[in-house]
Order: C-alpha cells, then sequence, then structure tokens
C-alpha cells in the first residue's frame, strides 16, 4: 500500500524549537550586532573626551586649509537647524575679493564651487559646471554682453582668442621686422651677429644683463633698468605657485635697443642723444653743441654744414668750394652756430632715427614733435591668465610659429585655440594631457583688488595636536 504524505505529516518532522539553539553563524551576528555599534559609541566618546574632531570629518581637507582640521567649528557654524553648514561669511572672514561681475544676476556661494574634504592640493581647482552654468547661457543685469553668451568647454563651443579674430590687428605703434632681426647677417654692435628670442624676451623681473642694452657712450638716461610687471601683468588669481615668469618683461629700449640703434646726431659729439621726450633731447643738444662751440671757438670760422655731409675736423671752406654747389653758411655768433647745428641735428633725429622705430612723430609745422607715441602690448589676453614659465619646455617657435617670417609690426604672432587643444584637453584624465578646465586660464575672482581682513583666530583654533617626535637612534645620550 503507497505511502500518503500530506502537509501536515511533513510538519510534523520540522523542529519547531530550532532558534532557541545556538549555532557559530548566529553566535557571530549576535556579537557583531552588539560589537560594531558600541564600538562606534566609544569612538564618539573618545572623540568628545579628547577633543579630536577628525571623526566627523568627510575626508581631508585642501592643503591650504589642512591647519582647520582640528576644529571643525572655525569654518561649519551651526544655524537654526541641526546641520552645520559652511555659510559665506566664514569664508570672507579670511577671503575678500569683490564681485565677479557687477552685471551678474546671481552670486554663487563660496562652497557651490569649492568643495572641500576632498584633499585637494588647490581649492581653486572647480569644476567646469560651476563656470558653464552661467556662461552657458550667460544672463546681464542689463542684457549687454562683451563676451561670447555660450561656452560650454574649452574643447568645444569657445571662442578664438580675441587678438586673432577677424578685424584685430596688433595695436603696437613701434615698427618691428622679426625677419630682418633673425638673420644671420644682422649688424651688430661689433660686427655680424645672429639673435635669438631670448635676447629681447624674458621673463618679468630677469636678472640676467640684456646682451644689446649698451652702446659705446650712453646718457645716465639710457642706463639698463629693472623692469618690474605693469598693472596689466599683475595675474588676478591668487595661486602662489606662479612666480615672476608668468609674463614676459616689457621691450624697453635702453634694455634691449640701445646697443644697436644707437641715436648718434653728430660725429663731433661721442654722447648719443637720450631716448626721452622731445623737449629733453633738444635740452640735451642744444647744450652739447654749446659746450662744444665754448671750448673750440675755431669752429665760426668753419661753415655750419648739414650733419648728413659729415664734415671732417680742420676742413676749411675752400677745400669744400668745388664739391658743392649751393652757398655755405658761416655762422656770425656762437648763438647762431649752436642754433644752427642743433635744426640739423634734430632733423637727423625726428625724419631718420626716430622713424625707424616710431610709426608716428607727429609735427605741428617747423620745431619739435607733438608727440612720438609708443606703445607695446604687455598682456594679450587681458581676460585669461598664461604662464610662460609654465611652458618652458616648449621652444619658442613652437608656438609663435609666424615669427620667423613676420616683417610687419600689424602682425599678431599669436598661438590660436587650435594649437592649446592639442595639448590642453577638457575631458580627458589629467594623467593623459594637460588640464584643461576652465580655472586652468579664467579666475572667478580678481584678487588684485582684494580687500584686507583682520584676523579672526587665536593661535591655539588653528594649531594642530602636539606630536611626540620618534626617537633617533643615532643621537647620542
Amino acid at each position: 500500500m503507497p505511502r500518503v504524505r500530506t502537509a501536515k505529516s511533513l510538519a510534523k518532522r520540522i523542529d519547531l524549537q530550532y532558534f532557541t539553539r545556538r549555532d557559530a553563524f548566529r553566535s557571530w551576528r549576535l556579537w557583531l550586532s552588539i560589537g560594531i555599534p558600541a564600538l562606534g559609541i566609544c569612538w564618539i566618546v573618545y572623540a568628545l573626551v579628547s577633543r579630536n574632531q577628525n571623526v566627523y570629518t568627510k575626508g581631508p581637507l585642501s592643503s591650504a586649509h589642512a591647519v582647520l582640521t582640528t576644529n571643525c567649528s572655525l569654518c561649519h557654524v551651526r544655524g537654526a537647524s541641526f546641520r552645520a553648514s559652511v555659510p559665506d561669511k566664514a569664508c570672507l572672514g579670511c577671503h575678500d575679493a569683490p564681485a565677479h561681475n557687477q552685471r551678474q544676476t546671481f552670486t554663487p556661494t563660496c562652497s557651490s564651487c569649492h568643495v572641500e574634504h576632498r584633499g585637494k592640493a588647490r581649492l581653486a581647482e572647480t569644476s567646469d559646471s560651476g563656470c558653464t552654468s552661467c556662461h552657458g547661457d550667460l544672463k546681464t543685469t542689463d542684457g549687454q554682453h562683451f563676451v561670447d553668451p555660450h561656452i560650454t568647454g574649452f574643447d568645444k563651443n569657445h571662442p578664438e582668442f580675441a587678438p586673432l579674430r577677424p578685424g584685430h590687428s596688433d595695436p603696437g605703434t613701434i615698427n618691428l621686422n622679426h625677419f630682418a632681426h633673425l638673420q644671420p647677417t644682422l649688424r651688430g654692435p661689433n660686427g655680424a651677429v645672429q639673435m635669438v628670442c631670448e635676447d629681447c624676451h624674458r621673463y618679468v623681473n630677469t636678472q640676467e644683463p640684456w646682451p644689446y642694452s649698451v652702446a659705446v657712450v650712453q646718457p645716465s638716461s639710457q642706463q639698463p633698468v629693472m623692469v618690474g610687471a605693469a598693472d596689466s601683468q599683475q595675474r588676478k588669481r591668487r595661486s602662489v605657485e606662479s612666480g615672476a615668469g608668468a609674463y614676459m618683461t616689457t621691450i624697453k629700449y635702453v634694455n634691449q635697443c640701445a646697443a644697436c640703434h644707437v641715436l648718434q646726431f653728430d660725429r663731433i659729439i661721442a654722447q648719443p642723444a637720450p631716448h626721452d621726450k622731445p623737449e629733453i633731447v633738444h635740452a640735451f643738444i642744444t647744450q652739447k653743441y654749446t659746450d662744444y662751440i665754448a671750448q673750440h671757438p675755431e669752429g665760426l670760422r668753419l661753415p655750419v654744414l648739414a650733419i648728413d655731409d659729415g664734415m671732417p675736423a680742420g676742413l676749411t671752406e675752400l677745400a669744400l668750394r668745388p664739391t658743392r654747389t649751393e652757398p655755405l653758411t658761416i655762422a656770425s655768433s656762437p648763438s647762431e652756430w649752436v642754433r644752427e647745428r642743433t635744426a640739423e641735428a634734430e632733423r637727423l633725429l625726428w625724419n631718420k632715427n626716430c622713424k625707424i622705430c616710431h610709426r608716428s612723430t607727429q609735427h605741428d609745422g617747423p620745431g619739435l614733435p607733438q608727440s612720438v607715441t609708443a606703445i607695446i602690448p604687455a598682456r594679450w589676453l587681458p581676460r585669461a591668465e598664461f604662464d610662460h614659465q609654465a611652458h618652458r619646455m616648449l621652444t619658442c617657435v613652437a608656438c609663435h610659429s609666424t615669427i620667423p617670417n613676420s616683417q610687419k609690426t600689424s602682425d599678431t604672432n599669436l598661438p590660436g585655440i587650435a594649437l592649446c587643444r592639442q595639448c590642453h584637453k577638457q575631458a580627458v584624465a589629467s594623467e593623459q594631457a594637460a588640464e584643461g578646465r576652465c580655472f586652468e586660464c579664467h579666475s572667478y575672482h580678481d584678487w588684485r583688488k582684494e580687500r584686507r581682513t583682520n584676523g579672526i583666530m587665536d593661535i591655539a583654533q588653528p594649531k594642530p595636536p602636539a606630536t611626540t617626535p620618534a626617537p633617533n637612534p643615532s643621537a647620542p645620550d
């Protein structure tokens, strides 16, 4: 007869008291459920007793704020809610910079861009979303835009650099032919020279002597000078890793040009004219001729020739007559000689020497030029930061490839954004490419206009806990 199995008969085989008996798995689960919370409570009690707040941290602070790790309340100010957030006033107690732009429609909180507890070396390394949230579809209080209102990243939707856009040219007014200055047969102060970029272009505040700064005899106004960063070359960002090499030193005649472009106005005067305002040049020449005729009164018996004639010393009027058709002028007094000679010297300087380099030498009838305009851009990208020293592994022509063939002052010999994108990538890991996020070139705050803040802490607040140094086995007893 077959055996019949029912649910009731099978249930009788189940031990309904299984939960009262211990086994290894249930024992471990019990002790873990008791031990882990107890360990957590002990940890918190220890932190309270020892005043160690590391137990609450979400991660390490940035390098600049690491000393504040032991006192969270310095930044985390408790408000009405249970959560102790970091308000802007906690940041403004130590950092106080002007607004990003007076026409911005809203001001983001500090912590929305500068996210702490990630152990960053630089807290300025913000995400692109903090920038593109506004600049992707830019809105202003007056509706006007001076920059592209739709920029979503460096790799895409970023305009070409302003100096390279159609309609722009070099605003400089100094005539310079790079092609001519880079020729191997260029005549220098002591013969042919082969110039290189570093002869004229170096980092700001360079301490090395300039190779073409000294002529044979120079006025005091033409001695080499140290040139600091111009106002336009002051970095907007606050980071300290960018030293004096961010920008190139301003071009000065006394540093880069004086040895070759000597302002010699007369062979009888050994000292060249100063490179200065026309009024100062005029006074210098007049004084030199006054001193000369006082020391050489025999000069009054000789004709006042044009400077270009280059009259040799001791040459008489009778010896000159066979070679000249125009009448020769003999000065009747020292003052007339000085006046005539000065007029000839200035004609040479204004119409020949000065116009070699200066694009505009404006005259209002006879006399001194009204103005000699000299403009050389010290900074080409005022809305962005660039560090030449960070790119020192590259040759100059690697980026400024048009320089060797540039013959016009109007040439803008800057690299375009396409060249920068070859190395700087926005969407590629930093291990594979140079940084390409917005913060690399742009700064939200203009720290040149930072307002001074008074200290708010005492030395004990940010002071890190004392540590006992490890014994040195090599130290003497």
